[in-house]
């Protein structure tokens, strides 16, 4: 777990998350023995009369190997489940997800299960405009000599990126944001889209770091969000708007289209409880003008005189599975043939002016009796009218912001299901940081967080009772924390090989936080990291007096007390059927070298020839 991490990290080198994508992209382009096959690919490209070059544009800014550094380092936090929070009624089988920690350790812990499963991403990041509180925080824990061994900087260069600390240069906000955008990327579907907010200040340098992450050919377009109307006093205009980048995960020609509910205008009919647009212009004698008072409409019993077989084919097969109906033409004997379409299925595309003004400074979180805590956060409308566009109902679509701040994102989700009846999931991350000093006097909610989590519990309520529908309106909570360095220390001076574990139950124990035993922080951590979620079923499957913990073909073994009797009956189990395992992850500290010696060797030569890895880690 921790010492896994942090071994990893020891040899981890900037390119190492670029080389993992290039391989999983690329693996016949790689030997056996790791080296890439450059010819291979030259001749592949060369065969199909693609050039390659060496010239072309580069975005080069101070701290740019240290952010791919950061990119590829394994996050060295826990998560933490708030099991009060997650117990209560409305939680409990909540598919939605609050993190409490910085965003770069949660990107890293989500993509163990979520890599490639979000479609949309809304983050509204540090604008950087100097007065935004904008300062570069991450974890600077190396020495000059360390970035000079671990990144390959020269020392002058690693004394600057030092520097870059606390400042809120255009070097600090793109090292801030490079490594959280690379990680956004393999969290998107095929798929997926992320919509960035920006304004002038950052904008330019946005664009080129997102050409050179997600691929110019994966930029779908710019729209300017109006978010002020009137006049004011400026020296050369008075500005109104914000901009909003879009990106897709894919290639521009095979992303989703950005749609919004179409303006309907025709004759609107209600069947069962949902309105449609009666059509019966479906099929026309000919193209062109008509005189006025001619009959333009193709009857049924027309088709043959004005068009082919084929398409009298074609109408008959969409009459016969439903798509088109025959009504009378008054009382001519003849029929009118009619399309039903459902409204709420129709769209158009989404304009690239967005004018959705919030004339409130606090809007939304007024209405709420939050007011007062941010200072002109996202209208939800506009949240709304961006995730829409590329969500539509149906297929349980995740929608992710890991700038949630206010919770805008996360109440828009809700508004949306509880409009249309939606089964969108919405993960929300936000860093514990305090609420801005100039409104202490104002509010009781010492951090942003805070207020976010009370924002969606007073949202849900409101929209609830305004709601037709029984949607999602709960969220699982967790935090990510770092334990303490007396517990790496400890962590890392443990001899796996000793016999013996006097100390096992103090290991666990060393990740308990917050009523919260440490057995569930590590296993939530380890579930995720294996592909299972933060929301997984667990069943607990006693041995002889173990009880092992199994999530669909995993068992974990965390807690202390593990023996001989109990690896004995773990085999009889999986022998007779009764358990069914691909792996078994047991936690090193807590299982006496002999008893792991043992549990390697009986799981080796199961007579049922079930194969199960054991997998130790610390």
């Amino acid at each position: 777990m921790i010492r896994d991490a942090h071994d990893a990290n020891e040899t981890t080198k900037p390119n190492d998350f670029e080389l993992a994508r290039l391989r999983a992209a690329l693996p016949e382009y790689f030997g056996k023995d790791g080296d890439f096959r450059l010819d291979r690919l030259q001749e592949a490209l060369s065969s199909a009369d693609v050039s390659m070059t060496r010239e072309g544009y580069e975005l080069k800014f101070l701290g740019k190997s240290y952010a791919k550094y950061l990119t590829s380092t394994r996050t060295e936090t826990v998560v933490v489940p708030d099991l009060e929070h997650n117990a209560e009624a409305t939680n409990a089988e909540s598919e939605n997800l609050y993190i409490v920690g910085d965003n770069l350790d949660a990107l890293k812990h989500l993509l163990g299960s979520y890599a490639g499963k979000v479609k949309c991403i809304y983050i509204d990041p540090p604008y950087n405009t100097g007065s935004d509180g904008f300062v570069y925080i991450d974890d600077f824990s190396f020495t000059a000599k360390d970035l000079v061994e671990k990144v390959g900087l020269d020392e002058d260069e690693a004394e600057r990126v030092i520097a870059l600390q606390g400042k809120s240069s255009h070097s600090a906000w793109l090292t801030f944001m490079y490594p959280r955008l690379e990680l956004a990327k393999e969290l998107l579907a095929d798929d997926g889209v992320i919509f960035i907010s920006i304004d002038d200040h950052e904008q330019a340098n946005l664009r080129n770091l997102c050409d050179e992450v997600f691929g110019e050919s994966s930029f779908v377009g710019t729209l300017v969000h109006q978010r002020a109307k009137g006049g004011g006093m400026a020296k050369h205009y008075v500005k109104g708007h914000d901009l909003i980048h879009v990106y897709s995960k894919s290639v521009k020609e095979s992303a989703p289209r950005l749609s919004r509910p179409k303006v309907v205008q025709g004759h609107v009919v209600s069947r069962d409880g949902r309105d449609y647009l009666r059509d019966d212009d479906v099929l026309r004698k000919k193209f062109g003008k008509y005189d006025k008072g001619v009959e333009r409409r193709c009857l049924y019993e027309e088709i043959l005189e004005y068009h082919s077989e084929a398409k009298k084919r074609e109408i008959d097969r969409r009459i016969e599975a439903g798509e088109l109906v025959l009504e009378p033409f008054r009382d001519t004997g003849r029929h009118v043939i009619v399309e039903y379409k459902p409204i709420d299925e129709m769209s158009s595309a989404l304009y690239s002016l967005l004018p959705i003004v919030q004339y409130l400074p606090d809007g939304r979180l007024d209405e709420l009796g939050l007011s007062r805590h941010f200072t002109y956060p996202k209208p939800v409308e506009l949240v709304k009218t961006l995730i829409r566009s590329v969500t539509p109902k149906g297929d349980r679509p995740l929608v992710m912001d890991f700038f949630s701040g206010s919770a805008t994102t996360a109440d828009a989700v809700m508004q949306l299901n509880s409009e249309d009846d939606g089964d969108r999931r919405c993960i929300s991350v936000q860093i514990p940081e305090a609420v801005d000093a100039d409104f202490e006097d104002r509010h009781v909610f010492a951090t942003v967080d805070a207020v976010g989590r009370e924002r969606i519990k007073r949202a849900a309520d409101n929209i609830r009772n305004d709601s037709q529908f029984d949607v999602d309106y709960g969220f699982k909570l967790f935090r990510l924390e770092k334990p303490s360095a007396k517990t790496l220390d400890q962590l890392q001076s443990f001899d796996p090989n000793e016999d013996g574990v006097l100390l096992a139950g103090d290991f666990v124990s060393k990740f308990a936080s917050n009523g919260t035993p440490g057995s569930q922080v590590a296993l939530s951590t380890w579930l995720v990291q294996d592909g299972f979620g933060l929301t997984p079923t667990v069943n607990a499957v006693e041995l002889d007096e173990y009880k092992l913990q199994v999530c669909e073909d995993s068992g974990y073994v965390i807690e202390p007390g593990l023996d001989s009797d109990d690896v004995m009956a773990l085999v009889a189990k999986l022998e007779a059927g009764e358990l069914d395992l691909k792996r078994l992850v047991v936690f090193g500290y807590s299982v006496p070298f002999s008893v792991m010696h043992e549990l390697r060797q009986n799981l080796k030569s199961l007579r049922s020839g079930q194969v199960v890895s054991v997998i130790e880690r610390y």
